[in-house]
């Protein structure tokens, strides 16, 4: 156990008659345990220093396998550490502390998702998560059943990739089909499925959830929060119906044996391309302007001639978060904390990786020099940021107020960093803004990116979360995840589907886990543009209603203002709700989809007139292609 138990450290306190007393006596027993629990994490972090160090020292290292034993004794030590924590502080009479942020504390380390199951249990738990990671990673589908050639390939990287560049619909057919059979192979995807919901449901019951959705949704501490995710889709469901009637249009006249009748939804194996191809350059469906001289400049060179090197882009990432106010990375975080990943690792989408080992910070970056990275490198810069002002905080509360609020504001300096206004500052582009035409090119490249990726991750989780509080059974899966891609998403499925079958897209095993859960994707977007409006106002670089200020352009680098609404929201950690610390930036305490609704604004009016001109009616009436027998 950890340390003394509450119980017995009270006994040695003695018995004390006043309230005053009580709360003392609670409270040096509550501080007690949190000590000793903080002094056995610094053992953690002490491995998770060692494995920074040796992935990063200088050659081939040959300590692969050392590191990978230090990965899972950090991974087991931190499980007995919480569930031992979590189960003495769930007896401390939170109501008694005086102090609160010692009452936030208790309150959020009493409460556990699946570090909450027993240890038989939880190693199930991640027996299971690594089953559904081989779905999606596994070299399991022979798409046209014969693999001598080149032997199975895995959904991803592989299979999505062949998807992107294909321009055949048969293609993508029997990809889809091929997977998906692949995976099931005697129930197998089904069954671990509800192998893992039967876990999920008793990690709830640790917690006390009668509703387990209650677990899932643990740290966003909102009563129904799944009815607040499902207003911000409606919110920006007519941006969105708009972009779907549109990119329907495309697919009608690329792949006409994608068969969308006259009801209006779209082929799930096409909106899998579509959603694969938001990086691609040569995308299937047509951007709203043709021509030479309206296509977005191209940055690679420039990129290469300007900046030269990663380093060259990690610093200028830095000086971002500087110009606002905020940290100063300095000489010695180069020297000791800044490290390349070898050139082989992370394939060609390589992601940069921050390290926490109070009292320092470390960062692994990808070599890779191009836009993408340019980007990725602000997002994870401010994760760096974040974690430096969390290393003032006590270990409970070093931690963002909810999952996706820290990856919220990485994406809205992932959208400053962008701008046409910001790559100028660079010296990438020539001008700050681009012509009418590119803009709106652009706004569309992103709105394929981003809007038609948000119900999805909605219909994700809300498939999972009804599961879990058993709103749907074990027979009525299939064709019930098919009425969600149907009124959430205007998505059918290729052909006729029944509850026997089991066709959950790839994305959805990936946010099994509730650290990479697909509810956390979702607030990361949704906040991200809120948190961009707010900044953007704040900075003066957005003025409603002046062409010469839109929010896509908006770059606030520099601002001061917006630099202290970052910084305080950084600051805080998790010792505050997630809405106090978001009212901060934005003064609203809801999600909103009017970030993304002013942002996109410009291309809902083109997509709205433009349908018109082509007599496009938006919206979908899906046949029933999922039989409930």
């Amino acid at each position: 156990m950890l340390g003394v138990p509450f119980v017995l450290l009270l006994v040695t306190f003695g018995h004390c008659h006043s309230r005053s007393n009580h709360t003392a006596g609670y409270e040096l027993a509550t501080n007690q345990i949190l000590d000793s629990a903080t002094s056995r994490m610094r053992s953690v972090w002490g491995l998770q220093r060692t494995i920074f160090l040796q992935l990063t020292a200088k050659g081939k290292s040959p300590l692969g396998g050392q590191v990978l034993n230090n990965k899972q004794d950090v991974e087991a030590k931190t499980y007995r550490l919480l569930y031992e924590l979590a189960a003495n502080l769930s007896v401390v009479p939170v109501a008694q502390l005086d102090d609160p942020l010692l009452r936030r504390r208790v309150q959020r380390m009493a409460k556990l998702q699946l570090q909450g199951l027993r240890p038989k249990d939880y190693e199930q738990a991640k027996d299971l998560l690594r089953q559904t990671h081989s779905f999606v990673s596994g070299s399991l589908v022979c798409p046209h059943e014969d693999c001598s050639a080149h032997g199975p390939l895995a959904m991803y990287p592989q299979i999505v990739n062949k998807n992107m560049r294909t321009k055949l619909y048969e293609d993508l057919f029997i990809n889809w089909f091929a997977w998906r059979k692949a995976i099931n192979e005697k129930e197998t995807a089904k069954s671990t499925f509800i192998d893992y919901v039967r876990l999920l449901r008793i990690a709830a019951t640790y917690n006390g959830h009668v509703t387990p959705s209650r677990t899932w949704y643990l740290h966003y501490d909102t009563e129904n929060f799944q009815a607040e995710l499902e207003a911000v889709v409606w919110e920006i469901m007519p941006l969105y119906r708009e972009l779907h009637a549109y990119l329907r249009h495309e697919v009608q006249s690329t792949y006409p044996k994608a068969d969308t009748k006259s009801d209006g939804a779209i082929s799930a194996p096409i909106m899998d391309q579509i959603l694969s191809q938001d990086w691609y350059p040569h995308q299937f469906f047509r951007t709203p302007h043709q021509g030479k001289q309206h296509q977005l400049p191209s940055v690679h060179r420039r990129l290469e001639e300007v900046l030269v090197t990663p380093v060259k882009i990690n610093r200028k990432a830095a000086e971002f978060f500087e110009s606002l106010g905020l940290n100063i990375l300095t000489q010695n975080f180069y020297d000791l904390y800044s490290r390349r990943m070898q050139d082989d690792e992370g394939g060609p989408d390589c992601k940069s990786q921050v390290y926490y080992f109070p009292p320092d910070v470390a960062l692994r970056y990808c070599p890779k020099l191009d836009y993408k990275k340019l980007m990725q490198i602000h997002g994870t810069m401010a994760e760096l940021q974040y974690y430096l002002y969390k290393l003032q905080l006590p270990f409970g509360l070093d931690t963002e107020p909810c999952p996706g609020f820290g990856a919220a504001l990485g994406e809205t300096v992932i959208l400053a960093s962008g701008t046409p206004r910001h790559l100028h500052r660079l010296h990438i582009l020539l001008n700050d803004s681009l012509t009418e035409q590119q803009s709106l090119n652009r706004l569309f490249r992103m709105g394929v990116h981003t809007l038609i990726a948000v119900p999805q991750y909605f219909i994700n989780d809300k498939f999972l979360v009804d599961v879990m509080d058993g709103r749907i059974g074990v027979k009525d899966y299939n064709c019930a995840y098919w009425g969600l891609q149907d009124k959430f998403a205007g998505v059918q499925p290729p052909s006729n589907r029944n509850n026997k079958d089991f066709d959950l897209d790839f994305k959805f095993y990936r946010g099994m886990n509730p650290e990479t859960s697909n509810t956390k994707k979702f607030l990361a977007e949704i906040l991200g543009f809120q948190f961009y409006r707010s900044f953007c106002l704040a900075s003066g670089q957005y003025r409603p209603g002046d062409p010469d200020f839109p929010l896509h352009n908006c770059d606030f680098y520099d601002s001061k203002e917006a630099g202290m609404k970052m910084r305080e929201m950084m600051k805080l950690g998790a010792t505050r709700h997630w809405r106090d610390v978001m009212e901060i930036a934005t003064g609203e305490r809801k999600l909103s989809g009017r970030g993304i609704l002013e942002y996109f604004a410009p291309l809902f009016t083109w997509l709205k007139e433009r349908n018109k001109q082509l007599d496009i009616e938006p919206g979908w009436d899906a046949d029933e292609l999922c039989r409930r027998d």
